[in-house]
């Protein structure tokens, strides 16, 4: 289990050799230690040293976020997951024809996704333009076919192939996002997507879910030895975790799935969405965050089949980030070098 603390003048301390969680206004709870695989705080928590020291002592990560799910900082050991063979491969592929080869397994993995998000709420849900919807399928579909159409060897420009590839994902999640929106209710469609700040209430519960899902596969990348800020693909950006922008885009399917059904449930309240003073844009609510970060961490926790195996999405995450470190400790790259 993860504990999620994100309300004013909550506290996490010990109690008995295990993490006490009391909300500000009602009574605390005991948490056995083996039963918590990451704590999550937000501004306004008030957190012991005792229960610091508990998580190091038994490698539970303790990520801090922000107001709309990112992870700013994190308490841990100061050591990876696994040795550092693991970062110094990830470097040389970096700049390695293999390494957009490596992409462009994740990006085929991430438009067939879309696409077959699309198409199953098409068919359980009625949609006024079918003309556009399978329009927009069409072409995430020949995307996809452009990125398994490009063969990758050493004499490649490298810049070139980055340049086409982010061609390819832009013009794909454009069409995404307009099927996107005509899955939704009314009140929830919107025109474009926005990042941070959200210009309407979709994107700002979308953002929202993806700022968990950055502080889940972070965390993922690090008990598996990657380092999370040694990019393939995006360009380095000073102290953000570029690797996590790599890799999130296999995942976000999820979060827009948590998203849709949360919008035709009917569940968020009439004020779970706000424009602060002191920022501009639209935000998720307080009052809505409980339903929002429930709603995800059921659909992580539930089990789907992995190698034919059912595992939680959450595993599914640790278990790619273990075989993506694997993949980088034996690669060869003697031929180049």
């Amino acid at each position: 289990m993860q504990l999620f603390l994100d309300s004013f003048g909550a506290s996490l301390r010990v109690k008995n050799k295990m993490f006490w969680v009391k909300p500000r206004h009602s009574e605390g709870k005991m948490f056995a230690v083996r039963e918590v695989k990451a704590i999550f705080i937000t501004k306004g928590v008030h957190v012991s040293s005792d229960a610091l020291l508990l998580a190091i002592k038994y490698t539970i990560p303790v990520l801090i976020i922000n107001g709309i799910g990112h992870l700013v900082g994190q308490v841990w050991s100061g050591q990876y997951g696994s040795i550092a063979t693991i970062r110094k491969q990830q470097a040389l592929l970096s700049r390695h024809y293999k390494g957009m080869r490596w992409i462009k397994v994740l990006m085929i993995q991430k438009l067939e996704s879309q696409k077959h998000l699309i198409q199953r709420w098409m068919n359980k849900n009625p949609v006024s333009n079918h003309e556009k919807m399978d329009g927009g399928i069409r072409v995430i579909h020949n995307m996809m076919m452009k990125y398994e159409a490009l063969e990758i060897d050493k004499h490649d420009d490298l810049k070139t192939i980055e340049g086409s590839f982010r061609g390819w994902e832009g013009t794909a999640s454009r069409h995404y996002f307009i099927c996107l929106s005509q899955l939704l209710p009314a009140q929830y469609q919107f025109k474009n997507r926005s990042k941070r700040p959200a210009y309407d209430n979709f994107n700002a519960l979308l953002n929202y879910l993806y700022g968990i899902l950055y502080s889940q596969v972070h965390l993922s990348l690090i008990k598996a030895g990657i380092d999370p800020f040694m990019s393939i693909f995006h360009a380095d950006q000073y102290n953000k975790p570029t690797f996590v922008y790599d890799v999130i885009e296999i995942y976000r399917h999820w979060m827009e799935e948590i998203a849709l059904r949360i919008c035709h449930s009917g569940k968020l309240p009439d004020d779970a969405f706000v424009t602060p003073n002191d920022r501009t844009g639209i935000w998720i609510n307080r009052p809505a965050k409980p339903i929002v970060v429930n709603s995800c961490f059921d659909f992580l926790n539930e089990k789907i089949e992995y190698n034919g195996i059912p595992r939680k999405r959450l595993t599914h995450i640790d278990l790619d980030a273990q075989r993506w470190a694997t993949q980088f400790k034996t690669m060869n790259f003697d031929e180049e070098y």
